[in-house]
């Protein structure tokens, strides 16, 4: 079990342990602690000096067996270092999933833990609460922006993808950017006028069950007023631009100097209002939280692509 605690939990049980001569626990702890690749001085605010020098010690004699395997086995280098790599990532990933971002710090100053090559932030969108993706971001180490895998998705992506509207929501707040697009051309607020659109459309078919009304409709509302508030930003920097990226769903098309902007802004306001008509209409308030609908999105194959993750 202790395995699965948070470092900070299991530097605890080693200082209990140690006081309780409780060797075995002591020895399993020891080598947790040895295995996370902190440095000393890092260790030492928080365990007596002994315990940091004992851990080094270990550390020591790992890295001797280490080389000595690598002597005999330099063919093997590249793949060590990848699964090493590998075990980082996914010590990473869980202890995302116990909301222990102060690990993912410690691992971040200790080991050099990059979060976007690691994919930290979509995987905690698509894995996590609200608040880890919250503290995550807070660190300042992770691109809000970063584009992953062979589509070239953003966090924002991926939550419009789940129409998860608090993921969404702190997403926007830390600077996400609505105008990103994949390596097919897709914005997030496209991704979601696309699932209104089949929502309404198309009713209940494959890939689409897991949809809340409520929930679509304020993630359309969140990312189109980010996507007007970037597009007034872009005009008010460069004045002679006439055309808007996102021209606003309320804007009259007959003012508008391209007809089709015009009227894809129709079809969007059109299928917002008709999105409220269809939740109003229906029986029962969609009240689950985000956290059970990820579940369901998860079994739905949505969200992320699941190349986008390698195997760790």
């Amino acid at each position: 079990m202790v395995e699965k605690a948070s470092f900070e939990n299991v530097m605890k049980v080693l200082l209990a342990s140690r006081k309780q001569e409780m060797h075995q626990l002591w020895t399993t702890c020891s080598h947790l602690v040895a295995k996370s690749g902190l440095p000393p001085e890092i260790l030492a605010k928080h365990l007596p000096i002994d315990i940091v020098t004992n851990i080094e010690d270990l550390r020591r004699s790992s890295l001797m067996l280490l080389n000595h395997h690598h002597h005999h086995h330099h063919h093997h280098d590249l793949s060590t270092a990848a699964d090493l790599e590998d075990h980082k990532i996914r010590r990473m990933r869980r202890a995302l999933e116990s909301s222990d971002v102060e690990l993912v710090k410690l691992m971040i100053m200790g080991e050099g833990l990059n979060l976007d090559e690691a994919l930290a932030l979509h995987y905690a969108v698509e894995n996590c609460s609200r608040e880890v993706v919250k503290d995550l971001l807070e660190l300042g180490a992770a691109d809000v922006n970063y584009r992953a895998g062979p589509a070239g998705k953003t966090p924002l992506h991926v939550a419009a993808e789940m129409v998860s509207p608090d993921m969404v929501a702190v997403l926007l707040d830390h600077h996400a950017d609505p105008s990103v697009r994949t390596v097919d051309g897709i914005t997030p607020l496209e991704t979601l006028r696309t699932l209104t659109s089949d929502f309404l459309f198309k009713g209940a078919v494959p890939g689409l069950t897991h949809i809340e009304p409520n929930k679509l409709r304020l993630c359309l509302e969140l990312v189109q007023s980010a996507a007007l508030v970037l597009s007034r930003e872009e005009c008010n920097a460069n004045p002679t631009s006439t055309t808007a990226i996102y021209p606003s769903m309320s804007e009259d098309p007959s003012r508008s100097g391209n007809n089709n902007i015009g009227n894809d802004n129709s079809r969007s306001r059109l299928m917002y209002l008709n999105l409220g008509a269809t939740h109003a209409s229906g029986s029962g308030d969609s009240g689950d939280d985000d956290n059970s609908h990820n579940t369901r999105h998860r079994s739905q194959g949505g969200g992320c692509d699941p190349t986008m993750y390698q195997d760790y």
